[in-house]
């Protein structure tokens, strides 16, 4: 009996997970992003910014933790590099061998590394690509690996940014017992600031699963060392991130700025935080 409701209970974890294939994909590791509701935004280093991040997901629920890092280094004029990486580490569960006797902790994990660039044609608009790998593990016989390309056109007016991309795309990933896609979107971005001080920034997203999701955010400075952040983010629970309200803090000195973010309003996610730390010049 004891075996027949372990097999159950991994059953339904990794049938819950196929149905959400790498939804880890969708969650912002940006602390910034994410108080602004989960906005995409630019980076604002002219020349050079390398930042980590730590992430506590779902405590109330999940109990996830993500570790991220991200780097973007501009080349001459007309070229920047982009790297990143990305690890969603799941809850750990407990495993049996066939007799019933217990053999350990069982740790699933989404992880992704990603190489890109970004083409400056002119000071109004540029080119992005982002090409990602992938690797997933769910049980002990549940495992895959894919890859992914992020594209993206952008558009700059003197205080204003419309960016449209495609994110996520690529072949679907195989865990052994089938093939489930990736949580592929196309989505439309922006970003306005009206005053020196204030930054607004909203998006929406389709994803080709049927869901669509819609965020808003906005950020108000302080001396240019101080920062105030809140969003708003609409989801879909069953094939995106959920229905959230964020908000969050930075501070920024000698180039070194660190910023935390907050979820709350959430069943699932709520109680989430975030926090970032980088270096910009």
């Amino acid at each position: 009996m004891k075996r027949l409701i372990i097999i159950v209970a991994l059953s339904c974890i990794a049938a819950s997970a196929y149905a959400q294939s790498l939804s880890a994909l969708l969650i912002p590791t940006d602390a910034r992003s994410l108080s602004m509701g989960g906005t995409v935004l630019q980076p604002d280093a002219p020349q050079l910014y390398a930042g980590a991040s730590y992430g506590l997901w779902a405590p109330g629920t999940a109990g996830n933790n993500i570790f991220a890092a991200d780097a973007y280094i501009k080349v001459g004029d007309k070229f920047a590099l982009t790297l990143g990486g990305k690890a969603f580490m799941d809850k750990p569960y407990e495993i049996y061998s066939d007799p019933g006797a217990f053999k350990g902790n069982f740790k699933p994990y989404d992880m992704a590394f990603s190489l890109g660039g970004i083409y400056y044609l002119n000071e109004a608009l540029d080119f992005g690509l982002k090409l990602s790998t992938i690797s997933s593990i769910l049980a002990e016989k549940a495992k895959g690996s894919t890859f992914c390309a992020d594209l993206s056109a952008r558009y700059s007016g003197q205080n204003w940014s419309v960016t449209l991309s495609g994110r996520n795309l690529g072949p679907n990933i195989d865990y052994g017992n089938g093939t489930y896609p990736l949580p592929m979107m196309a989505a439309l971005d922006g970003e306005w600031s009206p005053l020196k001080e204030l930054k607004a920034a909203a998006g929406v997203d389709y994803l080709f699963s049927g869901s669509v999701m819609l965020n808003a955010g906005a950020e108000y400075c302080f001396a240019d060392m101080l920062f105030a952040r809140a969003g708003f983010h609409y989801g879909d629970a069953a094939k995106a991130v959920p229905t959230f309200i964020s908000a969050g803090l930075g501070a920024k000195y000698a180039g070194v700025q660190l910023d935390a973010a907050y979820i709350f309003a959430s069943p699932t996610i709520g109680n989430s935080l975030m926090l970032t730390l980088g270096y910009a010049f």
